[in-house]
């Protein structure tokens, strides 16, 4: 019975061996298809990220723009009621 149980326990081994080491083949391709994907992820999210970057600075110079043109509506539009309080200033002087 000894005999018995030590040869149960040497195929056992050897097909608990093999079966890891055929096992152990399949694992690598899943890893490599998992990193594969993952470095597609990585670039594909890199992408979309120049691309807000790129959106951003594009918005942001269009913002420069709009302040610069309203800066100017604002001064034109101060000197536009400083003419009229002068205007109004000589009308009213007129009428004494």
């Amino acid at each position: 019975m000894n005999r018995a149980v030590i040869g149960v326990a040497v195929v056992a081994l050897v097909l608990g061996t093999l079966l890891g080491y055929l096992g152990s083949g399949l694992w690598p391709d899943s890893k490599q298809v998992e990193l594969k994907d993952a470095q597609e992820k990585s670039a594909r999210l890199e992408r979309q990220g120049n691309d807000l970057r790129a959106e951003n600075d594009r918005i942001a110079a269009e913002l420069k723009g709009e302040q610069a043109r309203a800066q100017t509506v604002a001064a034109d539009l101060q000197r536009e009621k400083e003419m009229n309080m002068r205007l109004n200033a000589l009308v009213s002087q007129g009428k004494k």
